[in-house]
């Protein structure tokens, strides 16, 4: 519940106020969350045609300090799978504190390009956009 809270501070206030119109669908439970260290997102509104493959906007929300960010930071990512071609790319970023201030917004002009690992957690989430099917 109190992840949830977290979640619905940080859309609802002025800085991230163009997220609102997302549809987060969060993929994995709370145990599995918990042992990641984070709750992970994909915005339906944005999955599409583009890129590589289906681009699609994916958010991370520490749910403890991780790498010096505290519990609560959002990272976003813009990305783009090769479901078919088993390949992904990530072209922009943005990290986002707890209490709505942009830490860092940056993109990848000429992003790399790299083969995905259907078997892990980013394999999971990937396999979400390609498929529907939620990985929990």
């Amino acid at each position: 519940m109190r992840r949830c809270l977290v979640l619905l501070g940080l859309l609802a206030m002025p800085a991230l106020a163009a997220e609102t119109a997302a549809q987060w669908q969060r993929l994995f439970v709370p145990s599995v969350e918990n042992t990641l260290g984070r709750s992970i997102y994909i915005d339906k509104a944005s999955v599409g045609p583009g890129l590589i493959g289906r681009q699609f906007r994916q958010m991370q929300v520490l749910l403890r300090a991780n790498a010096g960010y505290p519990q609560g930071t959002v990272l976003y990512t813009d990305r783009a799978v090769d479901c078919a071609g088993s390949r992904v790319l990530s072209h922009h970023w943005r990290i986002v504190q707890p209490n709505g201030t942009v830490l860092r917004d940056w993109s990848d002009a000429s992003p790399t390009v790299s083969r995905v690992q259907w078997a892990g957690e980013d394999g999971l989430v990937l396999k979400y956009v390609c498929t529907g099917v939620l990985p929990r």
